[in-house]
């Protein structure tokens, strides 16, 4: 994987978007440079005991250790696999799920999982037979095939192009790390002794082979496997066997790698000098995939999310590692329901649907399929054309709001003067400035007996008559009502947009042949279809529950990561012989703005480095479950600095107003218990409040604990 040159000398995340730290406020008598000495041991505490393995901290912690043992190093010995390369699947094991691929496996009729079980069962049994025959576990990878040769009946004979079969699947998925090929680099430039030490079944031959194919000049450098050794790191024998040999003290050796205790605590005990780096592409905590698709996708994600140093920009990583997973998942899927289901046209509706329509492009643009379009829409200029069908997913969307706001707007965002109803305004008890808030039902009961007046439905009325006749004259300039099957392509939820497009040229007697293609759909989206067909990825109609309950914990962000920095579409207006839409002001911040171009970019690098996966592997789709894994992750158990970024996105109504709050942000200025509650409760997020690292939420974390009785 490359990232562009561009992108390389961007600041670090924590120079972007710092992350909130827990400061005391010292006394007035006590010195400046104490209070700043007391803030940094603070967040180099709260960073070692972090579980969220905070990438800045962690890996400014690693440079200064390597620089402080830099010197006194005779010999720099590197861990090989997530240290020196890294590889493009989700974990070291997901490898076997590509063995399909090449031959002479292709041609035995096993399917990806069935092969990588085998495959698994031989290393076991390999494993088993060495630790009786030699009193050593350590077994190279053409022991493991002789007995994957046994188990599916195939002749020894088969066992070298077997082993070359796995050899050339590595080679194919494994790429230099970005930031320790410098180290390696620094180390051979500055003349010191380099070994490639790794714990593996593959040959010392075959790691030089792999440094060199992913650009490594590796000559001097020492290449030592446990598989030749027939002992490991993580026995506490390879290093010290090795560091004898040469005649080398282990306090002369600088050792770097990933492993816990294989190389970090055994080696250390026997007094090596150890740096556990924290750019590992697969973790050892990393869940593994069950299908090669979701290998790559998950195995990319991770890479430039966690191996560049100093790190990228947080809403860069957020795009490539959770949202590219995410839209290229939902991209696969789609191109295989359009085709399934006959469609000649299909429209990703903006504004949510321009990135979709980017990812899908780029993916699966050259592969046959429907014709594609944007198609400018909005559910407040579409849901009013509609609103004498009298459909009650229309009718709702009236009282629909996520945030306070004046009685008087709810009639004038839907193009009613409120000034001129008054006395209808008193009728109900109600005045035009009166705050209507989601959760005030006697409030909102007021205001739906405002718009059950006779008054108020003509005004509607009338708006929606002159609405619907532009919305269609637009719909049929851009060929939606033409003959044949059309799709819209959107994020989903309760499919309103299709509803009120179905429902407003019904009106006029025009009939649609519609499906509807989301990311996901909520049980009510089955409801005043008018006809049409609806589908959802991640969930259908709220099934599978696990999926819509993760999603649904923040929705706002799937609709945040399918913005545009363009205004909200108010409605149409013809101009001369053209029908053009109507926006609203931009409704993000410049900052915010900044957020989702950095968010987009990492999008779409994602989708060009899996594309040239896809070229490679061939097309190899995306499950539910692997595109949903780093989003669900992200919302349930955010780190402190997807805390604090996330959570200081600002989410709008729309339905033409522009009002807007933070996703998990406290309230400015000092805080209270009332305050901090109150925050708890308002908030869009509860667990990113939560997981914030900074006083409010330390305090909010405390006060729970001890409401809980706990």
């Amino acid at each position: 994987m490359s990232l562009p040159d561009r992108i390389q000398p961007w600041p670090s995340a924590a120079s972007a978007t710092p992350t909130p730290t827990l400061r005391a406020t010292p006394p007035a008598s006590q010195p400046a440079s104490l209070a700043g000495d007391a803030a940094r041991l603070f967040d180099a505490v709260a960073s070692a005991v972090a579980a969220d393995h905070t990438l800045t901290s962690g890996g400014d912690a690693a440079v200064a250790a390597i620089d402080v043992a830099w010197e006194a190093a005779q010999v720099v010995s590197f861990d090989v696999f997530d240290t020196l390369v890294v590889r493009k699947v989700a974990s070291p094991r997901d490898v076997f799920l590509h063995l399909a691929t090449p031959a002479p496996f292709s041609s035995w009729g096993l399917d990806a999982t069935q092969l990588a079980t085998v495959r698994q069962e031989a290393e076991s049994r390999a494993r088993q037979r060495g630790a009786t025959a030699n009193g050593s576990g350590e077994v190279t990878l053409h022991e493991i095939h002789a007995v994957m040769a046994e188990l599916l009946g195939k002749p020894a004979t088969e066992v070298p192009a077997m082993v070359r079969a796995e050899q050339l699947v590595e080679l194919a998925l494994c790429v230099a790390h970005p930031y320790l090929q410098t180290v390696f680099a620094r180390a051979m430039g500055d003349g010191k002794t380099v070994w490639c030490v790794s714990d593996t079944y593959h040959e010392a031959e075959f790691l030089r082979e792999l440094l060199e194919t992913c650009g490594y000049a590796v000559d001097g450098a020492e290449f030592i496997s446990s598989a030749d050794c027939r002992m490991s790191k993580g026995e506490g024998k390879l290093l010290l066997a090795i560091a004898t040999e040469a005649n080398v003290p282990p306090s002369a050796v600088l050792h770097i790698g990933d492993h816990p205790a294989a190389d970090h605590d055994i080696p250390r005990e026997q007094g090596f000098v150890t740096v556990l780096h924290p750019w590992a592409g697969s973790r050892h905590s990393d869940g593994r995939a069950t299908r090669p698709g979701d290998a790559i996708a998950l195995g990319l994600s991770q890479i430039a999310a966690r191996t560049v140093h100093p790190p990228l920009p947080f809403w860069f990583r957020f795009g490539y590692a959770v949202a590219g997973p995410l839209l290229s998942g939902f991209a696969f899927w789609l191109h295989d329901r359009l085709v399934r289901d006959g469609i000649d046209r299909a429209y990703f509706l903006l504004r949510d649907g321009e990135i979709m329509h980017d990812v899908y492009a780029a993916l699966l643009g050259d592969r046959g399929g429907p014709t594609t379009a944007l198609l400018e829409s909005s559910r407040r200029a579409y849901m009013l054309p509609a609103l004498p069908s009298g459909l009650g997913a229309i009718t709702s969307q009236l009282l629909a709001c996520e945030n306070p706001m004046p009685a008087r707007e709810f009639l004038e965002r839907m193009g009613v003067k409120s000034a001129e109803f008054a006395r209808s305004f008193r009728a109900v008890g109600l005045h035009a400035d009166d705050i209507v808030r989601p959760a005030d039902s006697a409030t909102m009961l007021k205001l739906l007996s405002l718009f059950a007046r006779t008054e108020i439905l003509t005004a509607l009325l009338a708006r929606s008559t002159v609405e619907r006749q532009a919305l269609l004259g637009y719909l049929r300039q851009e060929g939606v009502l033409a003959p044949g099957r059309i799709a819209l392509v959107d994020i989903g939820w309760n499919g309103t947009i299709q509803k009120a497009l179905v429902a407003a040229a019904g009106v006029e007697t025009v009939r649609l042949d519609v499906h509807g293609y989301y990311l996901g759909t909520l049980p009510h989206a089955a409801q005043d279809l008018g006809g049409s067909v609806a589908s959802g990825f991640l969930f259908d109609f709220g099934a599978p529950k696990e999926h819509a309950a993760a999603v649904l914990q923040l929705r706002q962000l799937v609709e945040f990561i399918c913005t545009t920095e363009r205004g909200s579409l108010r409605g149409f207006r013809s101009d001369g012989a053209r029908v053009v839409p109507v926006h609203g002001p931009v409704d993000h911040s410049d900052a915010q703005r900044a957020m989702h171009a950095a968010l987009r970019e990492g999008v779409l690098t994602y989708v060009r480095a899996l594309a040239s996966e896809q070229r490679m592997f061939g097309e190899q789709p995306i499950s539910v479950d692997g595109a949903l894994r780093p989003l669900a992750r992200t919302i349930q158990a955010p780190t402190a600095e997807e805390a604090a970024a996330i959570g200081d996105v600002r989410h709008g109504d729309g339905l033409g107003t522009d009002r807007s709050r933070s996703l998990a942000a406290f309230s400015p200025g000092p805080f209270t218990a009332d305050s901090l509650l109150r925050d708890y409760g308002s908030a869009y997020w509860p667990a990113g409040l939560l997981a914030r690292r900074e006083p409010a939420a330390l305090a909010l974390r405390g006060l729970l604990w001890m409401r809980s009785g706990s």
